[in-house]
């Protein structure tokens, strides 16, 4: 049986190492309690050292040991530990021995599963370049401009490439915990640890989670254009108005948006208002009509097509989802 392990680094989320420890000892109570054979999934907490690690909440978290050195087929889980700012390519150029062992763990045949900010560690040390991989909605840019080889997949919530895993979200340990239970037991037990735990499986795309209002470290380039944008609502600005409010040319426009978020203007301006969209549905479950007006649309089954290719549900399921409570 695959040895599966779990390192806590210095700044993890204790919640987050223990709730994926607690996963996999669900799944073996539930294997007892239904009689099934063969052998259970044994987590360990393991750390760079066998020193206890500080966690961003500032408790020491005690590890079992010192990670041994990988066999093929071991599995490393390694929650996000980069919590205390946004600049994740920066935070994880520092972290040199956790790349390295990443590395080393890699060429010696194991698995590695990386979760949020932990991410950009398997990137930082190479094992990313050519490979499908994930990152949180609000990091994808920062991952797409430092590393430029990875083919990122923006709505997915976890990749699996060649045993390399990536699970976007701060909160994403769950569906990791359960992607691996299905990976090294079965399909079928994952799917009980879901019922029992009382987890989602397979979670909206990520563009129902995002939000101009949240990305603090935008450029201030999209500040200005969310500006611009929603000052012109309900009227749509073209691409040439923002251009002009900006004092560029739309073709200027367009290199330096590319530059900075890997995005045209038109599909930046979208996303702001879908953005508005997704507020109106949250705070007043606008119907669709207002929506549709609110947002600079003439056509509902424009606005309803936009609405659903930028949030991966529809007006309806998004308010059933997340609207108010009536």
């Amino acid at each position: 049986m695959q040895q599966l392990y779990i390192l806590a680094l210095p700044g993890c989320v204790g919640s987050v190492v223990l709730g994926l420890s607690e996963i996999f000892h669900l799944a073996n109570r539930i294997s007892l309690e239904l009689g099934r054979k063969g052998p259970q999934l044994n987590p360990i907490i393991v750390g760079l050292s066998a020193e206890p690690v500080l966690t961003e909440e500032g408790i020491a978290l005690p590890t079992a040991r010192k990670l041994p050195a990988a066999k093929k087929g071991d599995v490393l889980i390694v929650p996000g530990c980069m919590t205390n700012g946004l600049d994740l390519s920066t935070s994880a150029k520092m972290r040199v021995a956790e790349t390295d062992v990443l590395r080393h763990w890699a060429s010696a045949g194991g698995v590695i599963a990386a979760q949020c900010s932990a991410v950009f560690l398997l990137a930082e040390a190479g094992l990313l370049n050519g490979r499908k991989a994930t990152a949180t909605w609000w990091a994808q840019s920062q991952l797409k401009k430092s590393y430029s080889d990875i083919h990122l997949s923006e709505e997915e919530t976890l990749t699996d490439d060649n045993d390399i895993i990536c699970a976007a979200g701060p909160y994403s340990h769950l569906d990791l915990g359960l992607h691996l239970i299905e990976k090294l037991k079965s399909r079928s037990l994952a799917s009980l640890v879901a019922k029992f735990a009382m987890i989602e499986r397979s979670p909206p795309s990520q563009s129902a989670f995002r939000t101009m209002e949240l990305m603090k470290a935008k450029p201030p380039l999209e500040k200005r254009i969310e500006r611009i944008v929603l000052q012109w609502l309900p009227d749509l600005p073209t691409v040439g108005d923002v251009a002009s409010e900006l004092g560029l040319t739309s073709r200027t426009l367009q290199r330096r948006l590319a530059d900075t978020a890997r995005m045209t203007p038109k599909a930046l301006i979208n996303q702001i208002r879908m953005g508005v969209a997704k507020r109106l549905i949250e705070t007043t479950a606008a119907p669709v009509p207002e929506l549709m007006l609110a947002t600079g649309f003439a056509d509902e089954s424009a606005f309803r097509k936009q609405f659903t290719k930028g949030s991966g549900m529809t007006p309806k399921q998004y308010a059933e989802r997340y609207g108010p409570t009536r």
